[in-house]
């Protein structure tokens, strides 16, 4: 799924996967196509929680982008939604969990929203 990645150089801010894929890393202008989709960044709980799922699916989490996903005001409607989606999808629960260190024990968020579920 990673396009024509390159050698990481901390002084010109690429974008790095969370495992750091062997000093691998996106340009800019490549996370924002892979990611942004356009020139504007969504603003709405939908929106915001398809385009934090592709993040996580991918390891590119440790970046403004993807906590800005979650500051628009209604972050928690984000995290509920992304939950769900989670619930669902196998594939996106597996990377959440390969990720949880940068953002949070799967099981731990579930039982925020589904408090009376088994972790």
């Amino acid at each position: 799924m990673m396009i024509d990645l390159i050698p990481y150089d901390a002084s010109t801010m690429e974008y790095t996967h969370y495992d750091n894929i062997s000093g691998m890393c996106m340009t800019r202008d490549q996370y924002f196509a892979c990611f942004a989709g356009g020139a504007e960044f969504p603003t709405k709980a939908p929106a915001l929680a398809k385009l934090a799922a592709r993040m996580i699916k991918t390891g590119f989490v440790k970046h403004r982008e993807f906590e800005s996903c979650f500051e628009m005001g209604n972050g928690g409607a984000v995290m509920a939604l992304l939950v769900d989606m989670a619930l669902e999808d196998d594939e996106l629960r597996d990377w959440w969990n390969l990720g949880d260190y940068h953002i949070g024990e799967f099981d731990k968020v579930k039982q925020r929203f589904y408090p009376s579920s088994a972790a």
